[in-house]
């Protein structure tokens, strides 16, 4: 969804102008955030009219970017990524801001190495759910599984958004702000039922952190020596579902993705695993007969 801000004003808080252009435009909170975030870390450090930002000015903002420490959970790896993440993040919003501002020069974008998109088989699948003993943490991995949530769009579900009639979910909160549906099995909605008992319509489904839910998967994942973590299910979501044969712009709806190129790597994932039985198969065929 391209965002129409509008002209800036000529004087006044810039910061706060940009914001609310932000806001009428109708980006979603996600962006919001980072864009705030992102525009003030710039601002404070530039410490200038932003109309005024040369070149270097930028380089120095980037190069202390690079040169921080953040928190960052996972191994070395996984924060030299999403750190590099982040900066490419803050990067393009400080674009967007200054091209509002028809200021001409503007950062350059760093490209971000990609990582292995890693999925769980359907063994580990039953392992996890196997070592869940509260109905709570058995549902939270069933629905990431059924549904391909993000874990703050899971966070953000309230009681009245899940419909047990038609076993699907109504997303508000999401990445681009576009609300969509998603959908459970019944398996899962026997979970739901039971667990949602009691609770009043405007409550939220799962009153827990990110941090709480990141700790919870890694938790259970460590029982059975499996890595777990909310996008490891989103992607299993995925994979999964293009191998039982859900068509790929299907997926795209229901994973939210605003480009289909991104919902287009896990099928090459599914390819990558077919190619892989298939050489695997003819390697261990005694016949060495042409097909």
């Amino acid at each position: 969804m391209k965002l129409e801000l509008g002209s800036p004003p000529e004087s006044g808080d810039l910061y706060n102008a940009f914001i609310n252009a932000l806001v009428l435009a109708g980006a979603g909170n996600g962006t919001i955030k980072l864009y705030s975030t992102a525009v003030k870390d710039f601002l404070d450090f530039i410490n200038k009219d932003p109309r005024k930002v040369t070149s270097e000015d930028l380089n120095k903002w980037i190069s202390n970017l690079l040169n921080r420490e953040g928190k960052v959970k996972g191994d070395e790896v996984e924060k030299r990524r999403a750190k590099s993440v982040t900066i490419r993040y803050y990067i393009i919003a400080v674009r967007r801001f200054l091209k509002w501002l028809n200021v001409s020069v503007k950062p350059p974008i760093p490209k971000v190495r990609g990582k292995e998109v890693k999925a769980l088989d359907e063994s580990q699948i039953q392992k996890v759910l196997n070592t869940c003993k509260r109905t709570k943490d058995k549902l939270i991995i069933r629905l990431l599984l059924d549904t391909g949530l993000r874990a703050n769009e899971l966070l953000s579900v309230l009681v009245k958004d899940v419909d047990l009639e038609n076993n699907m979910i109504r997303v508000r909160n999401t990445k681009n702000g576009e609300e969509r549906v998603v959908f459970f099995t019944d398996e899962t909605k026997q979970l739901l039922r039971k667990y949602m008992k009691g609770k009043k319509l405007d409550e939220k489904l799962f009153d827990i952190t990110y941090d709480a839910l990141y700790r919870k998967l890694k938790r259970l994942g460590n029982k059975v020596e499996i890595e777990l973590r909310p996008h490891i299910l989103r992607h299993t979501f995925a994979t999964l579902s293009l191998k039982r044969g859900i068509n790929v712009i299907t997926l795209q709806k229901l994973l939210g993705h605003k480009d289909i190129k991104t919902t287009q790597i896990y099928t090459h994932l599914v390819l990558d695993d077919l190619r892989n039985e298939y050489l695997k198969a003819m390697s261990s065929s005694s016949s060495k007969t042409p097909l």
